[in-house]
């Protein structure tokens, strides 16, 4: 994830003052150094016990640590000079783990380099710190993807009741705890919130606590632009008509070639062709934002037939809607257009956002688009067995498991990453073999292994 900056990026005077978590400065901010310090912004966090972590660091960020390979001044010296090398923001040191105080090699390492060293009390740990600032940083954007994820089905279910605008504004009040109305063009507007929508006035949030973000505004106002183009029957009418045809092209019982005569849409002749799939009752709404296009709307489904559209994926990061993409194919080949499509459609659903092609051919969209019920025996007979082991016994095995996996089987690097020798990953390895009896060491096994993690997250 890319590293934050500017306003958006914490303090250390938000982390001591603001966040609750209890942490210390060392020493006391009672200088003017200590006072640069507190204005320093953090643009993320990163925990390591390496002596130098520094190629894994890009600069601002708050370096954690416990301080397991900090045994000695020297270590501490190494340790803070490849951050300061590395442009970090500062550290913060956990006590009641390995260290019951900081160490003073430490404290003066720091003074020495002029990073500001914070301590961290034993019950708050480091995902803990890493949360508050992730969510200072990004929690507007969080909070804006919540409402909008809770709205857009409510707004869909409303296009295809084709209810009216008044009705489609008590809806969207209903999901956030507000009330909208729709202000005449040129009226007067007081209110914190609101956003014009053309020929047809202002929609203008009335509630109490924090107004929605101009971005949920933004959805709003293009369903409710669309609910009054929705008045045009004629437009609606035409979409389901297409729509029928298109599904009979889908289930192969109409010849795509036949649509140039029962369609007028210049689009057909062209060489090829791209389908793409949206939720039901985007019709309205998907017919202003793509006004070249054909717009169908079918069963459970809206279908979008386009040319040489290279926005795709933009459009429907701003309409907030999920939406699968077919790779561009000729008239001859709408049929299979539509069900990848569909297919794509389907894994977007359970993603969010945008799916094109180009991912429907990972071996993770092949498991997602299974149901569970192929992916159980994978996941009872290769995982739950270890974490039966792990939840009785303490250990580690489905830990080591996954690293071992995203370290593409390799020994040293699973090592390196789980602070381990070598020989205890291979013995950990070898008593996976033995409870679930396969070897985590060939290819054929780790893909099962794969699946059965895979399995076991998506429960």
């Amino acid at each position: 994830m890319a590293a934050a900056s500017g306003d958006s990026a914490p303090t250390f005077h938000d982390l001591l003052q603001r966040s609750g978590l209890g942490l210390q400065l060392l020493p006391p901010s009672t200088d003017d150094a200590g006072h640069r310090h507190l204005s320093r912004r953090i643009t993320w966090s990163h925990t390591t016990e390496l002596h130098d972590p520094s190629r894994y660091l890009r600069g601002g960020e708050l370096v954690c640590t416990v301080g397991i390979s900090l045994q000695t001044p020297a270590d501490c010296d190494t340790f803070v000079d490849s951050l300061a090398r590395a442009g970090v923001a500062g550290i913060c040191f956990g006590i009641g783990d390995v260290h019951d105080n900081a160490p003073g090699a430490l404290i003066d390492a720091c003074a020495r380099t002029g990073l500001p060293l914070l301590i961290a009390p034993p019950q708050i740990p480091f995902a803990t710190i890493s949360r508050y600032i992730a969510d200072f940083q990004f929690g507007g954007a969080i909070a804006t993807a919540r409402a909008t994820n809770a709205l857009v089905p409510e707004l869909l279910s409303s296009q295809r009741r084709r209810e009216s605008v008044r009705q489609l504004l008590d809806r969207a009040g209903q999901v956030l705890g507000c009330y909208f109305l729709l202000e005449a063009p040129g009226a007067p507007v007081e209110s914190p919130a609101s956003i014009p929508v053309d020929e047809m006035g202002t929609v203008v949030w009335v509630g109490r606590g924090d107004p929605p973000e101009p971005a949920v505004l933004e959805v709003i106002a293009r369903f409710v632009a669309a609910a009054q183009g929705e008045r045009d029957i004629e437009a609606a009418l035409a979409r389901e008509r297409v729509g029928q045809l298109l599904s009979l092209v889908e289930r192969r019982m109409l010849l795509p070639d036949a649509l140039n005569q029962l369609l007028d849409w210049p689009g057909l002749s062209e060489r090829e062709i791209d389908c793409s799939a949206w939720p039901a009752g985007a019709g309205a709404l998907l017919s202003m934002a793509f006004p070249d296009a054909l717009v169908a709307d079918a069963p459970e489904v809206c279908l979008v037939l386009s040319t040489g559209t290279d926005r795709l994926a933009d459009i429907a990061a701003d309409l907030s809607l999920p939406s699968g993409h077919a790779a561009a194919m000729p008239l001859t080949e709408l049929g299979s257009s539509i069900s990848q499509a569909r297919i794509a459609l389907d894994l977007a659903r359970q993603r969010g956002g945008s799916i094109g092609p180009d991912q429907l051919s990972t071996f993770g969209s092949l498991l997602e688009g299974l149901p569970l019920s192929r992916l159980a025996p994978f996941r009872t007979q290769l995982i739950d067995p270890l974490i039966e082991l792990d939840r009785d016994r303490g250990t580690q095995h489905v830990r080591t498991l996954r690293v071992f996996l995203a370290a593409n089987g390799s020994l040293i690097d699973t090592a390196r990453e789980l602070f381990l020798h070598t020989n205890t990953v291979r013995h950990r390895l070898a008593r996976i073999g033995q409870i679930t009896g396969r070897d985590p060491l060939k290819f054929e096994d780790q893909a099962a292994f794969t699946i059965g993690l895979r399995a076991a997250d998506r429960l």
